[in-house]
């Protein structure tokens, strides 16, 4: 019998769909994280930056109905509430944040009990963390990765931690998403093409406009396809899908 020694801090966990990137529909357990390494302008999660007190844990898949558990958790907890909240049908467990590598040495643990329960494993991370991949790559089926443009984030470059961490991303299926906004510098956004071309992976790039309350999009659709036309010179697969969230009301 496995002993279970590492807790995590959680901020939430709850049944809903995934709402962004080539999988969007699909029915995912969420487990999000709280703490982050960045503090991007435009974040839709900016109660997850920051480790929680409380863990809001929804007690019945898709009803909108939570406890709230005091952090940390220990792995047990996690496991039990994904059986739990598990339905028919469901894809994959989506581990997100904040940034969910931020805690590493959780999810070494946390991850093999997963697979063992018969869950695949989606990972979404800010791709700035490669060593936070050891231990933990070799548990993950999907991973949706982002490059953070600096124009759009208000913060630092970090394209060669970018570079590094795709290298190590060997999975069955990679997506690759860069956020834009209407502060959008477009050659930084195709030297962001250039990494997931340099990291010689078989990925999907999906460049996603931000949208606002209302599902409006933060780009003019024409300013949309004239950045995937460029981007589609540089990499054969480069999509535009924007956040359903807002259209669904949905977390």
């Amino acid at each position: 019998m496995i002993a279970f020694t590492a807790r995590g801090n959680v901020e939430e966990i709850f049944d809903s769909i995934q709402g962004e990137g080539p999988l969007v529909g699909v029915r995912q357990i969420f487990v999000r994280m709280g703490g982050c390494n960045l503090a991007c302008q435009y974040c839709d999660t900016p109660q997850a930056r920051r480790p929680a007190a409380t863990c809001k844990v929804e007690t019945v898949p898709g009803a909108g109905r939570y406890e709230y558990l005091p952090n940390t958790l220990a792995v047990d907890d996690v496991l039990g509430v994904m059986s739990r909240l598990r339905v028919t049908g469901h894809h994959s467990i989506a581990v997100t944040g904040g940034e969910p590598l931020l805690q590493a040495d959780f999810f070494r643990e946390l991850l093999p009990g997963v697979k063992k329960d018969g869950h695949a494993v989606y990972l979404e991370t800010n791709g700035t963390l490669p060593e936070g991949l050891e231990g933990v790559i070799e548990h993950v089926d999907y991973v949706a990765a982002d490059i953070k443009l600096p124009s759009c984030t208000d913060e630092p470059e970090r394209f060669e931690a970018n570079l590094e961490f795709l290298k190590a991303c060997d999975v069955p299926w990679l997506c690759v998403k860069l956020v834009v906004t209407d502060r959008l510098d477009s050659d930084e956004l195709l030297q962001a093409v250039d990494i997931v071309r340099k990291a010689g992976r078989k990925a999907t790039i999906v460049i996603q406009p931000v949208t606002g309350r209302r599902g409006e999009l933060g780009l003019a659709g024409g300013v949309l396809l004239d950045i995937q036309r460029r981007a589609l010179q540089l990499y054969p697969d480069v999509r535009v899908i924007p956040r359903v969230q807002q259209f669904l009301m949905l977390a």
